[in-house]
């Protein structure tokens, strides 16, 4: 059964984020998060999936809820949806365990939109890579979660048929790495029990009849990893999996494209490190040596997600793809 907190009923926003061994990160996460001003007490609740770390003592010192939730019935989606379910606050932060807030503000900045605009259905927010992140996963956080412009996601005129994939895309740029939602959204839009991609899931179901999500970029958290290229190329997978289901981006057609991508990857990745002259030549031989393997599997990754996930017959090649992620 879930731990109840003894935090207000009344609290006007609550914070969610699923755990799973934390470790130090998230100790200094939730520290962050309590000492957040202009939000008033934040009711927490953190669905952990097992950690034996120390975790569950975290949250427990932070007066926060802990929810069970057992390792063979995590999911993103459906995750979230359990924890949101037991709060009661009108908005919820939602977060992850390694992203740490830059400023005590960053909660009061998300939520300020949100308060002010009755039409706006969620905000997320900026995300800042670890000082050692390497520069092509650099270049993509910004791509992704950067920026210094608050943005606001609708349709307006438009139609969603009469887009292009990237187009939507745009539009439906949104992750819960940092994000706050109205609640009352999500009980008529609940997200969908999705091992992947649950945030960008929702944005689609929000954006096309009608909704609104904004980017606050003064709302920043620090965010990154540092996974193999493989790993980083089966979240590809996932990603491109997703984006043709959702809006319909092919990024690479074709097998025939292949190794012009991965020439033309290889090439622009090896300026992004080059161009780099705070790192000692071991750091840069690395970083080449990863990214030179990252070109080859993540065009792979496109490919196979947008053109072979979802048929009958490559089924056991997808189920290994997107084990654990």
């Amino acid at each position: 059964m879930a731990e109840r907190a003894t935090t207000r009923a009344s609290a006007r926003a609550a914070l969610v984020i699923p755990t799973l061994n934390g470790g130090e990160r998230f100790a200094r996460c939730l520290e962050m998060w309590r000492a957040q001003e202009g939000v008033g007490e934040l009711e927490i609740c953190c669905p952990d999936s097992g950690s034996r770390d120390g975790t569950v003592d975290v949250i427990r010192k932070h007066n926060g809820r802990v929810l069970p939730i057992p390792s063979r019935e995590f999911n993103h989606g459906d995750t979230r949806n359990r924890a949101v379910a037991v709060v009661r606050a009108d908005y919820v932060f939602l977060s992850v365990q390694d992203a740490v807030p830059l400023d005590t503000r960053m909660a009061a900045e998300l939520l300020a939109p949100l308060e002010a605009d009755p039409g706006l259905a969620a905000t997320f927010g900026r995300q800042v890579p670890l000082p050692d992140c390497h520069p092509v996963l650099e270049a993509r956080i910004a791509g992704w979660a950067g920026g210094s412009e608050p943005v606001v996601q609708e349709l307006g005129a438009r139609r969603w048929d009469d887009l292009e994939p990237m187009e939507r895309l745009g539009l439906i740029r949104y992750d819960h790495v940092i994000a706050c939602m109205r609640r009352s959204v999500w009980e008529r839009l609940r997200f969908e029990a999705l091992s992947f991609g649950e945030d960008i899931g929702w944005a689609v179901r929000v954006i096309r009849p009608g909704g609104r999500i904004a980017f606050v970029p003064s709302a920043a958290v620090e965010h990154s990893h540092d996974r193999p290229a493989f790993e980083e190329a089966r979240r590809i997978y996932c990603d491109h999996r997703n984006l043709k289901a959702l809006v319909g981006l092919t990024t690479v057609p074709s097998h025939q494209q292949l190794k012009a991508n991965v020439q033309a990857a290889r090439q622009h990745y090896r300026a992004l490190i080059d161009a780099r002259d705070d790192v000692d030549e071991a750091t840069r031989a690395r970083w080449h040596e990863w990214a030179h393997a990252l070109a080859g599997y993540e065009n792979w990754a496109q490919y196979l997600g947008a053109n072979f996930a979802r048929r009958w017959w490559f089924t056991p090649v997808d189920r290994w793809l997107r084990r654990g992620i």
